[in-house]
């Protein structure tokens, strides 16, 4: 999908006019897409298929100079998905920004999450200044795993109310599935620290005294995101041990239950089968001896579960 925007007010509005547009959105392109937006703004075709790779990592180009290229800059998005086991885990692709003269193109092979597609399209520091775009997109970008890790906060207390219930793996295939996400929030939050410094330490873009304080801020949620993906990581090592604990020890007393009921039952069936044998029997001849042997039965039953329960196995 190939779009055009125009940027006035901090807002970027969809325009038809490709000479117009300071942001050109590239979300899951067409091969025909690729090659207008290479032929209209001078880019290199190989580039622009090698940064739409999910597996490629955060990194920049061009920010010197003497480089004869188009800066370059390389960002993972968090997205949620649902697992093999039908649980939510979130995972990261790549969205790439070219810097141009007067316009900046971003590049992402998978769509956009809703929140985080609609943020980019506001904001207070969004311009139509391809540096100041850029820093909005990264702005965004890292603010969206702060409030990922607010949703894995919150998925975690809600599970955390549903623990003295435990009693099957659910809840240990849940940890597992955001565990697994956080491995991927920590890789890829390691590999932005160094574009920052980059971004920083350049000297052919965000040079201006102005982009110092955003620059700041980008830094700041970038090492907010970081610590809560540490916390939460340790939380959930925490909690993944009491789940397994309390699983464990919610199934022994079920266990516990069940041995007992089968301890009381097994007391009817034994004297049933002992009286019901072909063979001369006390009381076999007596009219009272059935309902006497369900009474006696009964009393034995009682007396067994009364003592079972004062040691607790109820």
């Amino acid at each position: 999908m190939l779009n055009y925007y125009h940027v006035a007010g901090n807002r970027a509005q969809s325009c038809g006019d490709a000479v117009a547009a300071q942001w050109v959105e590239l979300s899951a392109p067409t091969e025909s897409e690729l090659n207008t937006v290479s032929k209209r703004y001078g880019l290199e075709l190989r580039k622009m298929r090698r940064v739409l790779d999910e597996h490629e990592d955060p990194r920049t180009e061009g920010l010197d100079p003497s480089d004869n290229l188009p800066g370059l800059i390389v960002l993972r998005f968090p997205r949620a998905a649902e697992n093999d086991l039908g649980t939510r885990e979130y995972r990261t692709y790549p969205l790439s920004m070219f810097l141009l003269d007067n316009v900046v193109i971003t590049l992402n092979r998978r769509e956009l999450p809703a929140e985080l597609a609609a943020q980019l399209r506001r904001g207070e520091w969004l311009s139509g200044k391809p540096e100041e775009f850029a820093l909005h997109v990264l702005w965004c970008v890292l603010s969206s795993y702060v409030h990922v890790m607010d949703d894995v906060n919150e998925h975690v207390d809600a599970m955390q109310k549903e623990l003295g219930k435990a009693s099957r793996n659910q809840q240990l295939y849940e940890i597992m599935s955001l565990q697994k996400s956080l491995i991927y929030f920590e890789s890829v939050l390691d590999n932005t620290m160094p574009i920052l410094q980059d971004l920083r330490d350049g000297e052919r873009y965000f040079t201006a005294d102005s982009y110092v304080d955003v620059l700041e801020a980008v830094t700041v949620e970038a090492h907010q995101a970081r610590t809560m993906t540490d916390v939460t990581e340790r939380i959930l090592e925490q909690y993944n041990t009491a789940v397994s604990s309390i699983v464990s020890n919610n199934l022994n007393i079920i266990m516990k239950v069940l041995t007992s009921i089968t301890i009381i039952l097994t007391i009817p069936t034994v004297i049933g089968g002992l009286w019901g044998m072909n063979v001369p029997v006390p009381f076999a001849h007596d009219y009272w001896a059935f309902w006497g042997i369900i009474a006696a039965t009964t009393i034995l039953c009682a007396i067994s579960a009364y003592i079972l329960w004062r040691h607790d196995y109820f």
